[in-house]
């Protein structure tokens, strides 16, 4: 059996969305799902079979459709991450609340009360599972299948499971509850248990608690969509935070299951740039640049072939920040990344990377901005380095005079 765990996190989890979109169009089906906080709520709509709905609540409803706040309340705490890791930061925010007696979100209940239908959860012979924990002067831990859950009373355990302290106090049968992410906030547990051997985890947030919850379960097969940078805040319910997240969570998932390509933009798959056709274009390199390689890196060697494969490439790898195990494929692809960066083209999109390559090459001599034939992405934050614009624009001048 195959089963799906979604992580919790505010309202990133929009990434899941997109997530979910990719693997539905990858035709992966799942026999149970499971989830904490959003990653509950957004796990019920994906039971309930009503993605459509889900993305239309995520697209097109504003923050007051989940909260009672105003604007100055909503902008004051809209970037703010309640992770474990910033519990300093949300237990002064969750007393600051607590004296108003924190945010009303009633709006998302009635929400949920309109757009999903328990019946339909419960008859769908899928596994469904949340957490949530209950507070009685310690955290206890309160992990639920959809069978342990009164009927009719779905709902009110999800707005449990998502029950950040900074929101109104939760008290559901005389007890305290509160968001499950203080307890477990990636339930991948609740499916082992179950008997599943093959999930797949879609993260919100890649820090080391989520790590070591993942490495507590080795004996099954877990296949983890990482978002490939931060999602926002935990209350971010802008529009366009929104729809970067869902196109975010869309490509990391196709480029996991190996449907694009790319270090940190996104590619159609072309099968032409593969491992031996890369390698050739860096062993073609001339002597005149390899040298003026060597002289930017302050590598004191011949310009040899030997050099390039033993010096000169493991070298790039280290100054364009590639992993140690990185392929010449990778290092073919950073090259030419390196120059969107520098132009600030948007990397959330799918490229076509001969179209990539023919832009770079017609500019690359004169240095020419690339903004009018990509989306350029405002704001965007990257270090800029001179040599590695030099070493990347003379290995590109090379490549082409190669063709």
């Amino acid at each position: 059996m195959k089963g799906l765990v979604l992580e919790g996190g505010g309202t990133k989890g929009a990434y899941q969305i997109g997530a979910y979109k990719a693997l539905r169009e990858l035709g992966i089906e799942f026999q149970g799902v499971t989830g904490t906080s959003i990653g509950a709520l957004n796990g019920a709509y994906i039971i309930q079979n009503d993605i459509e709905v889900m993305e239309d609540i995520w697209l097109n409803y504003d923050y007051t459709h989940f909260m009672n706040i105003d604007r100055e309340t909503y902008e004051r705490f809209k970037n703010v991450d309640f992770t474990t890791k910033n519990l300093n930061a949300v237990f002064e925010l969750i007393n600051k609340a607590r004296k108003n007696e924190g945010i009303d979100i009633s709006p998302l209940r009635q929400l949920m009360e309109t757009t999903l239908n328990e019946d339909i959860i419960r008859k769908s012979k899928k596994d469904f599972g949340l957490v949530t924990v209950w507070w009685d002067k310690k955290i206890n831990p309160y992990p639920l299948y959809i069978e342990d859950i009164p009927k009719g009373r779905l709902i009110d355990y999800l707005i449990a499971s998502s029950s950040l302290p900074i929101f109104q106090t939760n008290m559901m049968d005389d007890k305290l509850y509160l968001d499950g992410m203080f307890c477990d906030n990636m339930p991948i547990g609740l499916l082992e248990d179950k008997g599943y051997e093959d999930v797949v985890v879609i993260r919100l947030i890649d820090d080391f608690i989520g790590k070591m919850n993942l490495n507590r379960h080795q004996n099954i097969n877990i296949k983890t969509i990482i978002p490939s940078e931060y999602l926002g805040g935990s209350l971010n319910k802008d529009r366009d935070n929104v729809e970067k997240n869902i196109r975010l969570g869309y490509l990391d998932t196709m480029k996991a299951y190996e449907r694009c390509t790319g270090i940190k933009y996104y590619f159609d798959v072309e099968y032409k740039y593969n491992e031996e056709y890369c390698f050739d274009k860096f062993r073609s390199m001339s002597n005149e640049t390899i040298q003026y390689i060597c002289n930017l890196l302050n590598i004191k060697r011949d310009a040899s072939l030997r050099t390039v494969m033993e010096i000169v490439i493991p070298k790039l790898g280290e100054v364009l920040g590639l992993p140690k195990d990185f392929s010449y494929k990778d290092l073919f692809y950073c090259i030419y990344e390196k120059k969107l960066e520098e132009n600030n083209i948007n990397r959330i999109k799918l490229y076509d990377f001969n179209k990539v390559i023919d832009v770079v090459n017609t500019n690359i001599d004169s240095n020419r901005n690339l903004a009018s034939n990509f989306e350029v992405r405002p704001k965007i934050s990257i270090k800029k380095n001179k040599n590695t614009k030099l070493l990347t624009n003379c290995i590109i001048k090379d490549i082409k005079n190669q063709s």
